[in-house]
């Protein structure tokens, strides 16, 4: 069940009158009798192979495999049911009160018999190969889920539902896949750097207001190179302005010209295109996105309004909803360049070869943008790009390494991620979030080629209901986190610093524990992490105290990490994988329950790029990792979730790889 804040205490209960019949929405205490509950619960999800046995996710794409699954140790009323598995298209709250009767959307309901013995024996494949998720100009088809333990079509006491309060999950198209609107596309010019290149709906007249996406390019490129992302997006329903841009003076000029054009095209959409967008652009949906000097401009568009240093006659800091930067350079003080509380993105290139984000360079670290960000940011680090495959304007790929992927496929990643961000930030579309918060090699557009490998970063914005257990700003000594709490390991080499190669070169050596790292450019910039390693033979781990007020986690959701290979290490180099490793949480009785992270996916290989120092290897590629904490306590586990005392990472040939170099930071639970 798609739900923002679903809290997990099995002591909860919500009443509610459905169908004329009272009934409580709750987790099922265990053992207990439940002759008079509806049970409310995510049920949709994938299969996995091993402990916790099975996933609960929010979207899927057309053709996906769909599996809906209970644990019998949280809900025992499930065992040994014969039951009928209902696909319903999706009904608010009001209209499951008004009309329980259950209709799937196949024809008929999935007939099945839930075990006794685990997740995997009450684990139902259902047959949704047809399921459609074509939304039209929007994202993602809405659907819920019942188990009709009674079987009378109903939905009464005794079932289970995903979906009654919140969306049950979505079905999504390909977001690499062009939209179902015909665009038209018209140039035109207010003078000096007003050149614009606009894309719309072409039957715009009919659609009411629509978000407005402002295109800014980069120093030697031209406006009318964005194409790909001019057309895509606007046959999703947006307009999309890309326009001349003053790069040559630097970023700040660049910002004037972002703001500029975005307040022309807002104050002259009764002239432009003979009146055609008159009133059908919602100026309260503006998002930003800028390429190389445009990259960093476009953050320094918002910061000075955010700031007031410019005030628009058109907009506000408000207005803008979403600002992304394509292989940013970093030409200005993190005072004048951090994007701030907006929702922000990244998207760099692990090949380029203008930004390349040596270490040697000040001016071309653009994951300090990330890093200097407080609202909801992501990361998109394609490795085989080029400066110059993210726009349209042919020529050389502004690359250099291995597998280089070009244009047509890097197109893809472009399109396969900013139609969701732009939903999700614009129209605030669940199904869109999956793709930043999942881990890619877990769920990405199908339409990006099958040898493209993305790094991806999603954090929470700093007002989301979290605890943070280790972010390694504070308490530097390595037996106390930053929470306050006692730090115990036998990893090797640990070390806790600024997240800063020292050198100008990505070579390791005991003096520059952090090599690889790129993420702090001036005395502005604050970001820390701690790195170690491990190698064959060694089973290692690396343990976290939850302080006692800390220790109930039943309310909370995820529990949420970052970690990166460390380039250039011995560990690194002799693995030359993937890498894998184990959460473990233990109760205060000692109870353990662990969950391998490779069933989400792996932390990538850094890219085996020369130069910068000696040997392969380039920036370590970060990886956010979340897992429910309600699975550590899944498939009958014991776990007392609400008496927590410790999370250990475990490291190893028995939980994951048998040697690595890594970086950790940003280990948080959270709510939602």
């Amino acid at each position: 069940m798609i739900h923002p804040a679903r809290p997990f205490s099995l002591a909860v209960t919500t009443a509610l009158v459905l169908g004329g019949a009272n009934a409580a929405f709750a987790l099922e205490p265990q053992f207990s009798t439940s002759a008079l509950r509806i049970f409310e619960t995510e049920l949709a999800g994938r299969p996995l192979a091993n402990f916790p046995r099975f996933e609960y996710v929010g979207t899927f794409h057309q053709g996906d495999p769909i599996s809906v699954a209970l644990d019998p140790g949280t809900y025992p009323s499930i065992a040994g049911s014969m039951a009928d598995v209902y696909l319903l298209a999706d009904r608010s709250a009001a209209q499951w009160a008004a009309n329980p009767t259950l209709v799937d959307v196949r024809g008929a309901p999935t007939a099945a018999v839930f075990g006794a013995s685990g997740v995997a024996s009450c684990t139902v494949p259902l047959a949704a190969a047809g399921l459609s998720g074509d939304a039209g100009s929007g994202f993602g088809v809405p659907y819920d889920l019942v188990i009709d333990v009674d079987r009378d079509g109903q939905l009464s006491a005794r079932d289970f539902i995903d979906g009654r309060t919140a969306v049950g999950f979505y079905v999504a198209k390909d977001p690499t896949v062009a939209g179902p609107l015909a665009v038209t596309e018209i140039q035109y010019s207010g003078g000096s750097f007003l050149g614009q290149d606009t894309y719309y709906p072409t039957n715009i007249a009919s659609l009411g207001q629509l978000p407005l996406v402002v295109v800014s390019h980069g120093n030697g490129h031209d406006y009318r190179w964005y194409d790909h992302i001019g057309f895509h997006l606007a046959s999703y329903g947006c307009v999309v302005v890309s326009h001349q841009n003053d790069t040559a003076p630097g970023s700040e000029a660049a910002s004037t010209t972002t703001l500029t054009n975005t307040n022309y095209i807002l104050a002259n959409q009764a002239t432009i295109g003979g009146g055609v967008l008159a009133g059908h652009i919602d100026s309260h949906k503006i998002s930003f996105i800028g390429h190389s000097r445009g990259g960093e401009g476009v953050i320094r568009a918002y910061n000075r309004v955010f700031t007031g240093a410019y005030v628009p006659t058109q907009f506000t800091a408000a207005d803008i909803v979403f600002v992304s930067s394509i292989s940013p350079v970093t030409h200005l003080t993190s005072a004048a360049s951090t994007p701030q509380a907006v929702n922000y993105h990244l998207m760099y290139s692990s090949s380029d070869t203008d930004v390349t984000g040596s270490p040697g360079s000040t001016t071309s670290k653009p994951f300090v943008f990330y890093e200097r960000a407080t609202g909801n940011r992501s990361v998109s680090y394609v490795q085989g790009a080029g400066h110059a495959d993210f726009h349209a304007g042919g020529g050389s790929c502004v690359c250099t390494g291995p597998s280089l992927i070009g244009f047509a496929a890097t197109h893809q990643v472009v399109r396969g991620y900013y139609l969701p961000l732009i939903k999700l930030y614009t129209e605030g579309n669940p199904a869109a979030k999956d793709y930043i918060s999942r881990m890619y090699g877990s769920f990405h557009a199908p339409g990006i080629a099958a040898n493209v490998i993305v790094a991806t970063e999603y954090r929470d914005a700093d007002t989301t209901a979290r605890f943070v257990l280790d972010d390694f700003q504070t308490n530097p000594a390595l037996g106390v986190s930053s929470s306050g709490g006692l730090v115990g390991f036998n990893v090797s080499n640990l070390v806790e610093g600024l997240m800063q190669d020292t050198d100008g070169s990505f070579d390791f050596s005991a003096a520059v524990p952090h090599n690889g790292m790129t993420n702090w450019k001036d005395a502005g910039d604050s970001a820390r992490c701690a790195v170690f390693d491990w190698t064959i033979g060694q089973s290692a781990f690396y343990e976290f105290e939850l302080l006692s007020t800390q220790r109930d986690l039943r309310d909370d959701r995820w529990l949420s990490l970052r970690a990166a290979q460390g380039t250039r290490h011995p560990e690194t180099d002799g693995l030359d994988a993937p890498l894998t490793f184990t959460v473990t949480l233990r109760d205060g009785q000692g109870v353990t329950s662990s969950i391998a992270m490779s069933n989400y996916g792996a932390l990538t290989r850094t890219y085996k790029r020369t130069s910068s120092g000696v040997g392969t290897g380039w920036a370590n590629e970060w990886n956010s990792m979340r897992v429910r904490l309600a699975d550590f306590a899944s498939d009958m586990s014991p776990l007392d979730l609400s008496d927590i005392a410790a999370v250990r990472l475990e490291f190893g040939a028995g939980f994951g790889s048998a040697r690595g170099r890594i970086g950790l930071d940003d280990l948080e639970i959270i709510k939602e």
